[in-house]
């Protein structure tokens, strides 16, 4: 992923302070399983949420929105349980453990991810 990182971004703010006004967003970071190489199956990488080791809770950060490079398409890795009846995709990123990273979206994902 030439040392990207995905991020799902909450919120967005801005602020004001000593003459200058700064743009942020409020994220949670998803990181690559074990290795950094794409899955062999399907040529993307897998992620997952990063959580604190202590309390196995997400890990917030608020970034400058100036960093943010790209959107991402995330694809849910399925397991071989059926999704629910009723499943809502409004809470997919909450609802699975593992994701790919789509790059075959579009060609500028494509070449901005491994170009």
């Amino acid at each position: 992923m030439r040392g990207m990182v995905i991020g799902r971004v909450h919120l967005f703010f801005s602020f004001h302070y000593r003459r200058r006004d700064s743009s942020c967003a409020f994220v949670t970071w998803f990181i690559p399983h074990m290795t950094e190489q794409p899955e062999s199956d399907t040529g993307m990488w897998t992620v997952h949420l990063e959580q604190s080791r202590q309390t196995r809770q997400p890990v917030y950060q608020v970034i400058d929105t100036d960093t943010i490079a790209q959107g991402a398409h995330l694809l849910p890795v399925f397991s071989s349980d059926r999704v629910l009846e009723g499943f809502d995709h409004h809470n997919s990123l909450d609802s699975f453990n593992s994701f790919f990273i789509n790059h075959y979206i579009d060609h500028h994902v494509h070449e901005f991810l491994t170009g």
